[in-house]
């Protein structure tokens, strides 16, 4: 029978920068090799109420937003206050309606509002966990940082007939989440329309268990989130490849195997130009292997693919816009 067990390890740091904490891997808001993904989101979006008399919009609080006109003072912004989340009302008798939050637009008017989810507020980014032919097992499970000592937990698979657990490859560990104008903006009004919107979406991923600078990681990961309809462009950094070269090339070439999809031919081994450089870089170039993640199928069977060796963090951005046709 085959049974996990349990030893520890310790490593002393270079210096004694890091506080006191212990991640257990994976933790509330990142999988089992420490990836957190978050998501910010700016918008600016041009309404315009047709009728002959005031409407009021109201606001989902997961989002900041700010009207422009005037003097910019209709706004609402959150933050975190330690484990609760902080809504700071600006001109209260403009922004709330039967308890609502959300703002006025007057007669005929044409407004630019900005809708924002910044860092103060991210939304977080399901990751699953990366699995090996020995699943979750045989693997650190906790890191532990005192002074200038790191130490931890690693799960033993108590089997002598297994010596490794395969090879890492980049597996893909998000999925795109597509958002609809009728998702984002369910008004029941003749008189309210959505013109146009145009903003930058920024997802940030973050190694959490990796305070001492000791720790890096290899994966892949998709673009965060779709707009339905909407021009998507300016990716810094550029993407790896789409999610159909992903699947049907690139996990495959990576591996050494013949995808089943294709005619066998030659294959040059891939290159990957600074695989190993310590840094909190992406790998540009060629592409990844067989993915343990479904996409949504709105999101259609290509989107982009970023394949990530990462220390500390990342930060990739995007922009988007939509106009409504026939304005």
């Amino acid at each position: 029978m085959k049974r996990l067990a349990v030893s520890l390890f310790i490593l002393l740091l270079a210096s004694s920068l890091v506080s006191a904490a212990t991640y257990t891997l994976p933790g509330d808001t990142y999988n089992n090799i420490g990836i957190m993904g978050q998501v910010m989101i700016d918008l600016n979006v041009t309404i315009v109420n047709t009728a002959s008399f005031p409407k009021f919009i109201v606001v989902n609080p997961r989002y900041d937003f700010t009207v422009y006109r005037l003097d910019n003072s209709e706004a609402m912004k959150a933050f975190f206050l330690g484990d609760s989340v902080i809504h700071n009302l600006s001109n209260i008798q403009r922004t709330t309606l039967n308890y609502y939050t959300g703002f006025w637009i007057m007669p005929y008017e044409t407004v630019v509002v900005n809708f924002r989810i910044t860092s103060h507020y991210s939304y977080i980014v399901p990751t699953v966990n990366y699995q090996t032919v020995c699943g979750d097992q045989a693997k650190i499970t906790s890191v532990e940082y005192n002074g200038s000592q790191v130490s931890g937990v690693i799960g033993d698979l108590d089997d002598i007939s297994v010596i490794s657990c395969g090879v890492i490859y980049p597996q893909l560990i998000n999925t795109p989440k597509v958002v609809y104008l009728k998702s984002m903006f369910p008004i029941v009004d003749g008189h309210i329309k959505i013109l146009k919107y145009d903003g930058t979406v920024t997802f940030r991923l973050t190694n959490v268990p990796n305070e001492g600078g000791l720790f890096n990681t290899f994966f892949a990961a998709s673009i965060p989130v779709i707009f339905d309809g909407a021009k998507t462009y300016d990716f810094v950094p550029n993407y790896t490849m789409t999610y159909k070269e992903y699947m049907e090339d690139f996990v495959w070439r990576y591996k050494g195997l013949t995808s089943p999809q294709k005619t066998p031919q030659p294959q040059p081994a891939p290159s990957l130009p600074g695989m190993f450089q310590l840094s909190n870089t992406l790998i540009s170039g060629i592409s990844v292997g067989t993915p343990e993640i479904t996409p949504p199928q709105q999101a259609g069977f290509d989107f982009p693919v970023w394949i990530i060796f990462m220390g500390r963090s990342v930060d990739i951005t995007y922009h988007v816009s939509w106009t409504k046709e026939g304005r």
